[in-house]
């Protein structure tokens, strides 16, 4: 796909966002909708990491999927920049449980870019409609990014992930998770590395993710309250319900959600040359072809 074809995805991915914020704005939830993430939920002996949210928290998963990718990441006093920051669940909690000085978030769909200034106005947080893989930010600006569950939609994620080494000063973290094609992940740490990133911590937390979607995708349906007939497939896949392609994707053995927590080790001078071999570059656009494919709304 050419650049131009690129140039048509990612608004097609905005538009796929902005009309989802329509959505939710028609439901007596739109205030307190902050997370479209997946989640994460616990099994067997594993336990629940983080801060303890009360009882009355209207999505443990979503935040317990943030707190396992930070796991002991200290982020005091640390500005913290998220991108596909979509409603700013994440940033939130951050700037509540873990003691940051700032936080900025850039994401593609202006409206959920005006939900997060809306309801985070205070100085120590700015929001910035922003393509992923051109983020408008400083070098060196960040002591850690976050990306949570939204690089599968990036075409082309080589320039994402030199935009991450750009912003992050040595020392500083990559904390990254997302639902990827298996064969996609090693490549991906691999021009990390040569973007001066040293691989801390990799997980498959799939099953984990597979297990939140089983408890917990018919209830954060109700948050879109009343849809078309037409809608209900493409709403099925913004929630992960079993029988959706995005479901089908945590169990058909192809796909890996997969944590990965980066320091940043030295500052490298990215090659003129890609660093993604073209087989691999072309599987990422598949990839994020079918999730526009998937969460376009078709009465919008």
């Amino acid at each position: 796909m050419a650049a131009s074809g690129d140039a048509a995805l990612k608004a097609s991915q905005a538009a796929n966002f902005d009309n989802l914020n329509e959505v939710v704005a028609d439901s007596k939830f739109d205030r307190h909708l902050r997370f479209f993430n997946f989640g994460y939920r616990p099994l067997g002996d594993d336990e629940p990491v983080g801060p303890r949210l009360g009882p009355g928290f209207p999505n443990q998963d979503s935040a317990q999927l943030l707190f396992q990718v930070i796991g002991p990441t200290d982020l005091t006093g640390a500005r913290v920049v998220e991108v596909g920051c979509g409603r700013g669940g994440n940033l939130w909690l951050l700037r509540r449980h873990y003691g940051t000085a700032a936080v900025v978030g850039a994401d593609i769909a202006y409206k959920s870019v005006a939900f997060c200034r809306r309801s985070m106005p205070e100085g120590d947080a700015q929001f910035v409609v922003a393509d992923a893989e051109r983020v408008p930010l400083g070098s060196g600006i960040a002591d850690a990014v976050v990306s949570v569950e939204t690089s599968c939609t990036y075409p082309d994620i080589e320039w994402f992930f030199r935009d991450v080494a750009r912003m992050v000063k040595v020392g500083g973290h990559f904390l990254y998770t997302d639902l990827l094609l298996t064969a996609l992940v090693d490549p991906f740490v691999a021009v990390l590395e040569q973007l001066g990133f040293e691989l801390e911590h990799r997980r498959d937390i799939t099953a984990n993710v597979c297990a939140s979607r089983d408890a917990r995708a018919a209830r954060q349906k109700l948050a879109f309250g009343e849809t078309p007939d037409a809608d209900e497939v493409t709403m099925a896949e913004f929630v992960g319900r079993e029988g959706s392609r995005l479901y089908d994707s945590l169990t058909d053995g192809e796909h890996q959600y997969t944590i990965l927590r980066f320091r940043k080790a030295a500052s490298v001078e990215p090659p003129a040359e890609r660093l993604l071999a073209e087989p691999i570059a072309a599987l990422v656009r598949e990839q994020a072809q079918l999730a526009v494919e998937l969460l376009t709304i078709p009465s919008r």
